[in-house]
């Protein structure tokens, strides 16, 4: 499985181009799961609901499942705060890959998603894990990096340099 991250600050645009990236991929038959890290504790079932009641009640993990679908919800230990490599491994194994919204402090191969308009400084400043800047407007700061860079819109170059640092075959060919 190959483990790319996105990392910019928020409203930098990342989940517009991981979205991008996903349906890029995919047409491609790799199979593509995602990881989106959240400061918050997160919500996903309905009150009412019984596997909602199932929760409330006590029961740590939760998995509703029927048909092609099935999601499980984990209650973790409040003072606990999960690794990203624990993360990472709770995803299935035939995965082609995981891309990573957020972490941005992690040592995982990353994209920066940078947005002048923001005017917040490259994390890639602080970041030696980065392998390319992605931008809505080039300028001196994103040039001085050295890494490789792409325009914001231009989704098939940034997947193609994805598919060649990782050496990733596509499944349609051989």
């Amino acid at each position: 499985m190959i483990v790319l991250g996105i990392c910019g600050w928020s409203g930098s645009g990342k989940t517009d181009l991981v979205c991008r990236l996903i349906k890029f991929f995919t047409k491609n038959n790799l199979s593509v799961s995602t990881l989106k890290h959240t400061h918050h504790n997160i919500e996903i079932d309905k009150k009412g609901k019984d596997s909602f009641n199932h929760s409330k009640s006590g029961a740590r993990e939760v998995l509703v499942g029927g048909g092609n679908n099935w999601t499980l919800i984990h209650r973790g230990n409040e003072n606990k705060n999960y690794t990203i490599e624990y993360l990472i491994n709770k995803f299935s194994k035939d995965t082609d890959i995981l891309l990573i919204e957020g972490f941005k402090n992690s040592k995982i191969p990353k994209l920066e998603v940078f947005n002048n308009k923001l005017q917040k400084p490259l994390i890639h400043k602080k970041n030696s894990s980065t392998i390319a800047i992605i931008y809505d407007k080039l300028n001196e700061e994103i040039l001085k990096t050295r890494l490789p860079n792409f325009s914001f819109n231009k989704t098939k170059e940034i997947s193609n340099f994805i598919i060649n640092y990782f050496e990733i075959k596509k499944k349609n060919e051989k």
